[in-house]
């Protein structure tokens, strides 16, 4: 981390400095994977993020108020998604571009004037949560799809029955369903993101870095014992030039090393376990109750690390193998409620450098798609339809996940970035190894 980024970030831990896009960015001088081009991308994506957010949700969405006593989906937790705060060596270049993607949506979709994006940013603003910063993000991206197309867009839509949909895209009508961890993942991701800026914060100006282990979910009095230990291994590995560990009560190791983290440096969390298919069929059958009058509607689950977390069996199977158990979750409730077309689960938390071939799994009853984004994203979209196939509106949604990639260049053309992503960053470090972190 840059000098004066570290100051920037030691003052908002101090309470000195309020928490802005600018700082969530990082200073230029920090960011010398950029090109002139993508520092003014950078200048315009914190305006952009400032003006459709307000200056006052950024705060929140960082940093949780320990005064609010309601379940952690109250946490966006974004922190872990700046590009300045990324621990894993080089991740910084993946994390600006993701950032850089939700400003051009969000800027190509006010300038071309589509119907009902006010309505979203004012919902956005808001809702300061984890399940609706996820279900803006999707309807901005979905709508961005469609444009990208050619297709006429729309936020919002009116329901036949009355009220609100999420986005209709030329005859598909879409509904959007946000799928996070459970209350165990949010409460455990809640506290490593509070010890991944304590070490920040530690770290300094000292040339060290960690690597290992965060420890066990932990209350605030042992919590509280295991900075002092991370303070004082800090100041030993500064003064001896020794590396030094710190162990938490479950024996979880955490290192403190002398000089600059190398490649492939990482800290892990703990694993934590839950039956993520039975909650994702409930939320799903819940989503089809409620719109059983609102006419044909698809609904699109944005999964983020539910079913997709890599501790999960269901992360390690195959493309192919995915889309079948979504087949055989999915089907019997298709079935049950005729009006709803069918069911899209969709991620992109996955993070690998190079990127991956595009995969595609043609199965019997659904189709998989695994796209690589620019920079560093992997997405997987597994599209179910109803037994009575809308052979149109599937084949639509089907050439969108497959062009998906291409939007974001798209976008930036429009916005007066001809050169796309590469023209923003200065020339790729040597590739790294695909990670088996989860990151956001």
């Amino acid at each position: 981390m840059h000098p004066r980024d570290k100051d920037t970030w030691h003052a908002i831990d101090q309470g000195l400095r309020t928490i802005d896009w600018e700082a969530w960015f990082g200073c230029p001088d920090g960011a010398d994977y950029l090109t002139p081009a993508g520092h003014e991308v950078t200048a315009r994506a914190v305006a952009g993020l400032t003006a459709f957010f307000d200056s006052r949700w950024l705060p929140k969405a960082v940093t949780p108020s320990p005064a609010l006593n309601r379940a952690s989906d109250t946490f966006v937790g974004l922190g872990r998604a700046s590009p300045v705060l990324q621990l894993l060596n080089g991740a910084e270049r993946g994390a600006w571009v993701e950032a850089v993607r939700w400003w051009a949506a969000y800027a190509y979709l006010e300038s071309a004037g589509v119907p009902g994006l006010a309505s979203v940013k004012r919902d956005a603003r808001r809702d300061v949560t984890l399940s609706r910063f996820l279900h803006t993000q999707t309807q901005a991206r979905l709508a961005l799809m469609g444009v990208a197309r050619g297709l006429p867009v729309e936020l919002e839509p009116a329901k036949a029955s009355g009220g609100p949909g999420d986005v209709r895209i030329g005859p598909v009508f879409i509904e959007v369903v946000t799928f996070a961890e459970d209350q165990k993942f949010q409460d455990y991701e809640r506290f490593r993101q509070t010890c991944r800026l304590h070490l920040i914060t530690v770290e300094g100006d000292r040339p060290i870095y960690w690597e290992g282990d965060f420890p066990e979910l932990l209350n605030s009095h042992d919590f509280e014992i295991w900075k002092r230990r991370t303070e004082e291994a800090a100041r030993l590995c500064a003064d001896s030039g020794s590396a030094v560990d710190v162990l938490s009560g479950a024996g979880r190791r955490l290192t403190v090393n002398p000089g600059v983290a190398p490649p492939g440096t990482t800290l892990t969390g703990e694993v934590v376990e839950s039956d993520q298919g039975r909650r994702l069929l409930g939320k799903v059958r819940g989503k089809c109750a409620k719109t059983a009058g609102a006419g044909t509607a698809w609904i699109w689950v944005e999964d983020h690390s539910g079913l997709f977390h890599f501790p999960m069996p269901f992360a390690d199977m195959s493309l192919a193998a995915k889309t079948d158990a979504l087949a055989d979750l999915f089907g019997p409730l298709l079935g049950e409620y005729v009006h709803v077309a069918g069911v899209i689960v969709s991620n992109a938390a996955r993070r690998r450098l190079p990127l991956p071939m595009n995969e595609d799994a043609l199965r019997p009853a659904a189709q998989g798609f695994q796209r690589g984004l620019p920079l560093d994203r992997v997405r997987e979209t597994i599209v179910i339809p109803r037994r009575i196939l809308l052979p149109e509106q599937t084949s639509l949604i089907a050439r969108m996940c497959d062009a998906e990639a291409a939007s974001l260049d798209w976008a930036l053309a429009r916005l007066g970035v001809p050169g796309g992503v590469k023209s923003l960053l200065t020339e790729s470090p040597t590739p790294r190894r695909a990670s088996l972190l989860w990151t956001p």
